[in-house]
Order: structure tokens, then C-alpha cells, then sequence
């Protein structure tokens, strides 16, 4: 038994059932073998599935030994197996990512056929634009996202033509670039010995096909499945899924398809939407009680659920009533930043920390204004998951471009070597690259490689994702806080073109957006404001249709005499119809995710104004602009004249 010894079954079987409402506890004790807990935000899932595997392995209807939970982040799986071992669990289960397992298995696969482990490389996007090269006839974008959704769904380059016809979707990119670009970075990888982390899933399934003892030993390995955050299973992890539940139908699936937000990834909420057509006889418990949100914030996420064209979930607080949601409307995206700081010290208390407040917005480029009007009124803040504005991750960045362990172990040893007095570097940046060495460290342990193994390495793990520990307000994008909760949520930005993004054209992509909204919200326990700018980047905005209905508190913050005068200059100025400024903007915003960098870096909003009135049509017209320049205009003119072309097509449509 994987439990102390000294303790009656049936005392620990209470103390599991303890304190949980009765649907909880039919979810833990079922003993039914395919199980699917639909869990709304808010309802325990988690416990509840940990509870499960340590019912399943007191009662021996599991064994822990061969039992796998698999989730989807590093720190998902901590926090699984840290809850298991608080149940009384040996460090027996095999609890991580669906990546990290696979890795386990082939490695072990690997081991006895002699083979040496190719590196594990986690920037697809590099190797894509190897393959394309400085002459870039196709958007780097839509290629990696069209490589993306075929890899999600294991298809290969010369399957992707006829995959991409009988799927019904639009490819970003022309089809034969497309399963071309595929080919050659599959060449590229047998090349260098390397493979990225689909290659993973996918090597796993062809082994486990080709090779029946392989296969055994897997079946062996792992009798009892538990999937946590189901709805985030893409078509790749559910064909490994697959595998290695052949022969045993033994898994519990636990998640809530309303939170199914990563459909970039291939994730599809209708894994549990359509449970007994996958699953057949399966049987379903619903856990529709919220414990963290106060009546408030459930009926704020349930509005916005409410405009799917599918029912909404029976979800209810079990909280007193808390204060209601209040909506803020600002002139603009400065004014927008610095309300925000004002409502963060309104609601701040002498008890409260820092770090019960979060800032949630839904684009990575509208973080780091945040983050300046509130340090401005010295409100510690931390933006989570930016590359450019997280000082972690630009040490990381640092590491991931050396090219040898070697070279990584001396980066580590001079990160913890004090440097001199007047080194430019903030006290900040010195903690960060401590931290970053402490898992250069870590990595070196496991075998290390190169810098581009680290990232990979980085990206499996997340050693740097339980970093939560201060006090500092978070802020984040709506992705960014998936998993997450605090007392105090502010959602900025929440404006049509951003929530739903412009981006999301297709009836699915405008269901992701919805449920996306509701995981935002619902990440609040007790307050929960909503923001929205009139106008931004100097183009004029209305308040997003998903808040609309929610109960309004306190409208602050009504058009001030600047701002209708502003506006009237500006139409003034700028033809109501010219679609040039977007484009440019949509141009802007390509080039930073691009290049890993803040947009704004590229050009600022004024000097993307003076263009699109200017309307150049060359590149010495373009560097002629104030503020561009010749420089500029040389790297990028090509493809910001393109850009106020398309803008100048649409007005005349």
C-alpha cells in the first residue's frame, strides 16, 4: 500500500471524503472505469481528481504504481503530484505533460536500443524561418500557424492538401508553400539530429504501432489514466491517448469545456462536448457549484457565455453575495492605465498585498503601459509571460543562443558573480539571472546540450512558472491566467476588435474568444472590474458585446472636453473610411511577434498617423516620413507600403 501505515482504510476514505458536497464525492468514489467529470471554474476539479487517484489506489482499484495523471504545464503536474503526496501518495505515480512522459517512455526506448537522444528543439518558428530563408515570400506567421494546426492533428506534408480540403479550413498560407515548408524543416531536423516537441507525440504512436514489445512495456508501464484539463487535448495528444489505453479501458478525463481557449493549439472542447461518440458508455458527472467567485462574478462569465449559441453551464456560487462587477470607460489607452492604478489603490486595504491584485488584458502589447502608469504611482507590478518585458525570460533568451554546455556553465557561474558598483543593471535583472542560472543548473543535471535544448528544456518544464511568491501585482494576458485566481481581477481593454480580437473571423474562432472572456472573469474571487478605452490608437472604439448585460455599478470617467474635442480633430484629419492606420497597425503587431519584440519598438502610434495620411507610395516617400527614417525604411518599407496598399483597397470597397 502506497499509504502510512497505522491508519484504518476506512478512516482514510473519510478523511478523503471530508468537507466535499455530494457530487464531489460520487465524482472521487465512481467506479465506473471511463469517467468524465465536467468541472465548471471554480468547483474543486482538481482536488476532486486527486482525490480520485488516491480513492482508486486505497480501495486497489488502481495501482500506484502504474498510474499516469497527465496534464498540460510543469506546473500543473507540481501541483498534482505536491496534493497526492499531502494525500498520503509515495512518489510512485507518474504525474507530468503529455511531452514529458512521451519523453520518458522513448528515452527508455532509446536506452536499449543504444541509440543517443536527439536534442529536443522548442522553437519551431526558428527552424521555419531557416527553411525560408532572409527572402521571405510567405508570412512566417501564417506558415507557422498552418504548420501548427497540421502537427496538432499528426498530418504530414503530403497529407496536408488533401487534410486542409476536407477540413473545411481557410490556409493562411498557399497550400503548396505550405506542405513544402514542412518537408524541408522535417529535413532539417534529420539533418541536425533534432526533434521538436509534436515530434514527441508522434514518434511515441509510430513506435508503439511498429513495435508490439514497446508497446507491452507501455501497457505495462501505465494501466490507469487520468487526464486533467481534458478540454485542452488537441487531436495529436488524443491519438497518444489512444495508445496507451489500448486493451484497458481504464481513464477519467476532468475539465470544462467552457474553458477551452487554446484552439491555436488544436485544442476542441468537443472531447467533452461529445463524450459518448468517443467514449462510448462513459458516464458523466457534472460539478456545477463555484467555490472561489463570489454570485457576481459567475453571473458577469455566464452573461458572456451566454452569447454561444450553445446552452451555458448550471454554474452557482456557494458564496455570500460580494461587491457588484463595475464597468470604466476611459478617453483612451493612457487614461485607461492610469484609472487602473487608481481603482488597484481604491480597493487596497492595510491588509491587502500586492499580490492579490491581477491586470488582465488580452494582447501581450497592451501590458507594458500597464505596467508603467502603475510603477509610476509605486505600485510593484510583474508582467507574467512577455518575453521582451520579463526579465527572466530575457535571461533564458540570453542562454538559449549559446552553443554549448560549456558555454551555459560558465553564462551560470558569471550570472552569480557580483559585478561591479556601477553596473547598469537593476536589482531586478540581477535576481532574474540568478534564478535563470539556478536552472541552468537543473538542466545541466538532467544532460544539458546547447542553448537551444535549454529552451526546449525551459518550454517541457516551466521552472519558472511558480514564481508567484512577490508581492508584486500580476499582469498578464487572458491566456496567460488560465489556471490562476486572485481576489482582485481587472480585465482592461475589454473593447470589440479586442475582445472579440479582430482577428477571430470564423463562428469558432468567435467561441473561442467568448469562452476566453469568461476564463478571465471568472479568475476573480471577490472584485472584478471591467475597462475600456473610447478610443485606441487613435481609432475610435466601442465597449465589447461580451460585457454587455453585465450589471453595470459605477460607470466612471464620462468624455472629457479634450477628448471630444480630439475626436472631432481627428475625423478632421483622418477619412471615417481610411483603413490605412489598422493595416498599419495589424503590420506593426506582425513585425513584433515576429521578431520577439514590443511593436511599439518598430514605430510609435503618432509616426504610424503621419503615415497613413501621407499615404507614400515609395520608400523614399516613406523615409522622408518624421519619425521613420532611411534606416528603417530600407528594412521593413516594402512591407509597410503593402500594408497602406491593402488599407487603401479596403476604403474603396
Amino acid at each position: 500500500m502506497p499509504y502510512d501505515d497505522g491508519v484504518s482504510d476506512t478512516a482514510l476514505t473519510n478523511e478523503l471524503l471530508q468537507g466535499l458536497d455530494p457530487t464531489q464525492q460520487a465524482a472521487i468514489t465512481s467506479g465506473a472505469p471511463l469517467l468524465a467529470v465536467i468541472a465548471g471554474a471554480g468547483s474543486g476539479k482538481t482536488g476532486v481528481l486527486t482525490r480520485r487517484v488516491a480513492y482508486r489506489c486505497l480501495t486497489e482499484t488502481a495501482d500506484a504504481s502504474h498510474v499516469a495523471v497527465l496534464t498540460f504545464t510543469r506546473q500543473a503536474a507540481n501541483e498534482l503530484r505536491r496534493r497526492l503526496r499531502a494525500l498520503g501518495l509515495r512518489d510512485t505515480i507518474i504525474a507530468g505533460t503529455f511531452h514529458s512522459v512521451a519523453l520518458g517512455l522513448l528515452r527508455q526506448r532509446w536506452d536499449e536500443q543504444g541509440k543517443s537522444h536527439p536534442v529536443v528543439v522548442a522553437d519551431r518558428r526558428r527552424l521555419i524561418g531557416e527553411v525560408i530563408g532572409p527572402k521571405r515570400t510567405a508570412n512566417i506567421n501564417d506558415l507557422s500557424a498552418d504548420i501548427d494546426w497540421a502537427r496538432s492533428r499528426n498530418i504530414t506534408a503530403d497529407r496536408y492538401a488533401s487534410a486542409i480540403q476536407s477540413s473545411g479550413r481557410r490556409s493562411l498560407a498557399p497550400v503548396a508553400d505550405v506542405a513544402k515548408v514542412m518537408s524541408d524543416v522535417q529535413l532539417l531536423k534529420r539533418k541536425r539530429g533534432v526533434i521538436d516537441l509534436d515530434d514527441l507525440l508522434s514518434l511515441t504512436i509510430d513506435a508503439m504501432r511498429d513495435d508490439n514489445n514497446f508497446a507491452n512495456i507501455v501497457h505495462w508501464k501505465i494501466r490507469h489514466l487520468f487526464v486533467d484539463e481534458a478540454q485542452d487535448l488537441n487531436p495529436l495528444q488524443l491519438a497518444v491517448l489512444d495508445q496507451w489505453r489500448v486493451g484497458r479501458d481504464d481513464l477519467t478525463l476532468v475539465g470544462d469545456p467552457s474553458q477551452s481557449i487554446y484552439g491555436f493549439n488544436g485544442a476542441d472542447p468537443s472531447v467533452l462536448t461529445a463524450l459518448e461518440q468517443r467514449f462510448p458508455g462513459i458516464e458523466v458527472i457534472r460539478l456545477s457549484a463555484n467555490y472561489r467567485c463570489t454570485p457576481q462574478v459567475v453571473q458577469a462569465g455566464l452573461r458572456a457565455l451566454s452569447h454561444l449559441p450553445t446552452p451555458s453551464p448550471q454554474l452557482f456560487s456557494t458564496r455570500p453575495d460580494g461587491p457588484p462587477v463595475q464597468i470604466f470607460g476611459f478617453d483612451d489607452e493612457k487614461a485607461e492605465a492610469t484609472g487602473i492604478a487608481q481603482i488597484i489603490e481604491s480597493w487596497r486595504t492595510p491588509s491587502s498585498r500586492w499580490r492579490d491584485f491581477a491586470v488582465l488584458a488580452r494582447t501581450n502589447a497592451q501590458l507594458a503601459p500597464i505596467r508603467d502608469a502603475l510603477t509610476s504611482r509605486d505600485i510593484p507590478t510583474r508582467i507574467v509571460g512577455s518575453v521582451t518585458a520579463d526579465p527572466i525570460q530575457r535571461a533564458a533568451r540570453e542562454v538559449g543562443d549559446l552553443p554549448s554546455s560549456t558555454r551555459i556553465s560558465t553564462w551560470s557561474r558569471d550570472a552569480r558573480t557580483p559585478l561591479a558598483e556601477d553596473s547598469l543593471e537593476t536589482e531586478e535583472d540581477l535576481v532574474a539571472r540568478r534564478r535563470v542560472a539556478d536552472a541552468v543548473d537543473e538542466f545541466l543535471a538532467e544532460g544539458g546540450g546547447d542553448g537551444r535544448t535549454f529552451l526546449a528544456w525551459v518550454r517541457t518544464n516551466r521552472p519558472f512558472e511558480d514564481d508567484r511568491h512577490q508581492d508584486t501585482v500580476e499582469i498578464l494576458t487572458f491566456h496567460g491566467a488560465k489556471g490562476r485566481e486572485w481576489d482582485n481581477v481587472i480585465l482592461a481593454g475589454c473593447e470589440q476588435g479586442l475582445i472579440p480580437h479582430s482577428s477571430a473571423k470564423s463562428p469558432t474562432e468567435t467561441a473561442e474568444e467568448i469562452r476566453l472572456a469568461y476564463v478571465a472573469m471568472t479568475r476573480a474571487a471577490d472584485r472584478l472590474a471591467i475597462t475600456h478605452a473610447r478610443s485606441r490608437r487613435g481609432r475610435s472604439r466601442t465597449r465589447s458585446p461580451f460585457v454587455h448585460g453585465v450589471d453595470i455599478a459605477v460607470v466612471v470617467a464620462p468624455p472629457s472636453a479634450d477628448y471630444v474635442r480630439d475626436q472631432t480633430l481627428r475625423r478632421q484629419e483622418l477619412d471615417p473610411h481610411d483603413y490605412v492606420y489598422d493595416e498599419l497597425v495589424q503590420w506593426r503587431t506582425n513585425a513584433g511577434r515576429v521578431a520577439n519584440l514590443d511593436p511599439l519598438i518598430f514605430c510609435s502610434d503618432e509616426v504610424l498617423r503621419r503615415i497613413a495620411q501621407a499615404r507614400p507610395t515609395t520608400s523614399e516617400e516613406l523615409a522622408a516620413i518624421d519619425g521613420f527614417g532611411q534606416p528603417m525604411s530600407q528594412r521593413v518599407g516594402h512591407r509597410v507600403l503593402a500594408a497602406i496598399q491593402r488599407g487603401i483597397i479596403q476604403s474603396q470597397q
